[in-house]
């Protein structure tokens, strides 16, 4: 749109130099008639008569003022209104460019915000996950401390069991062949045949003996 304006701005020059350009020779040939070719500067005719270009001429100056108010209407009823136009829609354009860029300002720092508060909440998240982690490892830890030991318990336990069945069955053995042995050397020295019978009586009494001794 700056160059279609800078081109209505040529024209315009280009006219009016054309103008004070055209009238120059004209007014000349109308000042001295028909000797116009006489003074014409192209045919080795320049002397002390040609005219000065700093010399103000009113009918020039009227002529020229003319032709710039006429190019002026003409600029104001045809490009003017197109110019003020292109200028109005840049206006609006850079206008529109300008709140469009400070909408993608605001929205860039909505984003970095929430870009930093997903991040804070990431590092809360990750916090609360190793501490759950740290509470599962100690409940683990103590689960398992527990276990080992309940295990320990109940093997101790087993074997204190084992221990005492194996002992009560060793003293059973012990004075079942105690009870034999008494018996049969009862039998020899009071030199009666002792029944099976009786062997198995006596030996029950032995051994409840014995266990009272024991519990004793």
């Amino acid at each position: 749109m700056l160059t279609r304006m800078g081109m209505v701005l040529q024209a315009f020059l280009a006219a009016a130099a054309l103008v004070v350009g055209g009238a120059a020779p004209a007014v000349a040939a109308s000042d001295h008639g028909g000797h116009a070719e006489a003074h014409d500067p192209g045919h080795g005719n320049a002397g002390a008569s040609l005219e000065s270009p700093a010399e103000f001429k009113t009918d020039l100056a009227v002529y020229t003022f003319a032709v710039f108010v006429l190019l002026l209407l003409i600029l104001s009823a045809t490009a003017w209104p197109k110019i003020s136009a292109a200028m109005l829609e840049r206006e609006n354009r850079i206008a529109a460019d300008l709140a469009a860029a400070a909408e993608k300002h605001e929205e860039a720092k909505r984003l970095l915000a929430a870009h930093e508060a997903k991040l804070a909440s990431s590092a809360d998240e990750v916090r609360e996950m190793l501490e759950e982690a740290r509470r599962d490892a100690e409940t683990t830890k103590t689960q398992i401390v527990e276990e080992a030991r309940a295990a320990a318990e109940q093997e101790r336990n087993r074997a204190i069991r084992d221990i005492d069945v194996a002992k009560d069955q060793a003293l059973k053995t012990l004075a079942e062949r105690s009870a034999n042995q008494a018996i049969e050397l009862a039998g020899k020295v009071i030199g009666q045949a002792i029944t099976p019978d009786r062997h198995a009586a006596l030996i029950r009494e032995g051994l409840a003996q014995l266990g009272k001794s024991s519990s004793n």
